[in-house]
């Protein structure tokens, strides 16, 4: 099939196009980004794609067909080379979509080594983003990413992090998933500290049912008579868990 013919099936497939906010702001923020990226993802300037957005790197996807039409393979776009130019503008946008866009480019495997030391640091320290509500937004979808790249080797930033109450409900994903991720020794006391942290309580009760740790029973029993339903129900499946 000539590479026209997949061109125009990349870009007439509704489910590949990229959702465009119906806000100027966007693009007038994103406009130093979008200049330096220019040129740095191949995949895009071979199927002539767009690059208007940072959503264009990882919405749409390199779709093939064999001769009939039927598609044979779907690869997302390879943007590696743009994470580094990603994570220098992180910490300098203004503007909430355009950050929320640069934090969810970054949140995947290949971006990991780079991404986690900015993350950690951004994640403490918002730039101060508009609309100026949205902040928290930002802070809680940092913690989702640094959760899910949770290792040993960041488990006293994480650990630092969990116990710092001042970072509010955010701190879920670092809590849970990240933490038993880490399997740090440290960790299952952190998590007893937690459950009286309205915050983070449910995630960290289900973190304990995660780790399956027995000395915790006690204090998940105990739990079933919060008054946060939440953590009512993530203390019944721990007590599952564990046995």
């Amino acid at each position: 099939m000539a590479d026209r013919e997949l061109v125009e099936r990349i870009l007439n497939d509704p489910a590949l196009r990229t959702e465009r906010p119906a806000d100027p702001q966007y693009t007038k923020a994103a406009a130093g980004l979008m200049a330096e990226l220019d040129g740095l993802v191949p995949d895009l300037a071979r199927f002539g794609l767009p690059l208007d957005y940072v959503q264009d790197l990882y919405l749409p996807a390199i779709v093939k067909y064999d001769e009939q039409g039927n598609e044979v393979s779907r690869r997302p776009v390879d943007y590696r080379a743009a994470v580094p130019v990603l994570l220098k503008w992180l910490p300098e946008v203004r503007y909430f979509p355009v950050a929320e866009s640069i934090v969810r480019a970054v949140s995947v495997r290949f971006a990991k080594k780079q991404a986690v030391p900015v993350l950690l640091r951004v994640f403490r320290d918002l730039p101060p983003v508009k609309p100026e509500q949205r902040r928290e937004v930002l802070r809680t979808s940092i913690g989702s990413a640094l959760g899910n790249f949770a290792d040993a080797s960041i488990a006293d930033e994480l650990i630092d992090l969990a116990q710092d109450r001042s970072l509010g409900a955010a701190r879920a994903g670092i809590v849970n998933p990240g933490l038993p991720k880490t399997k740090d020794p440290r960790v299952p006391d952190v998590l007893l500290s937690l459950l009286d942290d309205p915050a983070v309580a449910p995630y960290a009760v289900q973190s304990l049912g995660r780790l399956r740790h027995a000395p915790a029973r006690p204090r998940l029993e105990q739990a079933l008579t919060s008054p946060d339903e939440n953590v009512r129900a993530q203390a019944k499946k721990a007590l599952k868990r564990l046995g």
